[in-house]
């Protein structure tokens, strides 16, 4: 697979070393992986970047997890982003929340690295699949030339 066609994920979490682990892991399973350390750096990263999947840590400073969320579900190029929420809070209520705030699954820190490259793959299978009904569903409703 060429670099161009790679499956990009951004990491957003203030915890430096955990950015690091989390890219190494990623990047040797073949992604490419872009890195934030806040909300505000990783909304500017969406905007200058296509990005297939957001792997984010709930609890930052300044902008948390769930605003960072909220803020990508509200814009209209990026909405169709899956976004997965990691926290070391492995309680039912932070699982729940993360959930009502749009986010498409919850991964507990430590992260079970099988557990994240599945659920990445599978949102990112799942985001093609709905892309590609769109376009057919766009299709269909165009006029006949």
């Amino acid at each position: 697979m060429t670099e161009a066609n790679k499956n990009v994920i951004l990491l957003v979490d203030d915890e430096e070393d955990h950015l690091v682990i989390t890219s190494r892991f990623l990047e040797s399973q073949g992604f490419v992986c872009l890195r934030a350390d806040r909300g505000w750096e990783a909304l500017r990263l969406l905007e200058e970047h296509k990005v297939d999947l957001v792997l984010l840590d709930l609890h930052m400073p300044g902008m948390d997890g769930y605003c960072l969320a909220e803020n990508i579900l509200g814009r209209d190029s990026l909405k169709s982003i899956p976004i997965i929420a990691f926290s070391c809070y492995d309680l039912t209520r932070f699982k729940q929340r993360a959930m009502r705030a749009g986010m498409a699954d919850f991964i507990p820190k430590p992260v079970d690295r099988v557990r994240l490259l599945s659920t990445i793959r599978d949102q990112i299978a799942l985001r093609r699949r709905l892309n590609q009904m769109d376009a057919v569903a766009t299709g269909l409703h165009e006029p006949a030339a």
